[in-house]
């Protein structure tokens, strides 16, 4: 009775991580894919650990996407201290070209349009899919940059 206690007990957090997943994915999938233009939101700390910390920009954003033509502010983003915080996670080994990239963009040495892909339904938080960088994904962005 015991070893089968413990060994239930065992594999509890990975059967709670596979719902989880699970889940997630079905949210996904659920949602219907809109892009909306961002920015940095803080030039001295825009990539803290793994993710980019960005504002949407709701006036670049086709709020045509949306049910009645209006951004649903509100979905997008978790709530925090001093408003509406985005993140988008990122491998660790791409982000200092990243925060380059955004660093240029924000100086206005580029000319780029940074957007981000989420899948959203009507009054469910939206999830973050993918980040573009003048309308390719990113990863394709950084391979097709020239070698400094």
């Amino acid at each position: 009775m015991t070893k089968k206690f413990w060994g239930g007990l065992f594999f509890l957090p990975l059967v709670c991580l596979v719902i989880w997943t699970i889940f997630l994915a079905v949210q996904q999938k659920r949602g219907s894919e809109v892009k909306v233009a961002i920015q940095g939101y803080d030039p001295r700390d825009l990539l803290s650990g793994h993710y980019i910390q960005y504002q949407i920009d709701w006036d670049k954003t086709d709020c045509t996407q949306f049910v009645d033509n209006v951004c649903p502010k509100e979905d997008f983003c978790t709530d925090a201290r001093w408003g509406r915080e985005c993140r988008f996670y990122v491998p660790e080994k791409s982000a200092s070209e990243l925060d380059k990239l955004f660093r240029k963009f924000r100086s206005g040495d580029e000319n780029m349009l940074f957007e981000v892909v989420y899948s959203y339904r009507a009054k469910h938080q939206a999830m973050a899919k993918t980040l573009l960088i003048n309308g390719k994904e990113w990863r394709q962005f950084l391979l097709s940059m020239p070698q400094q």
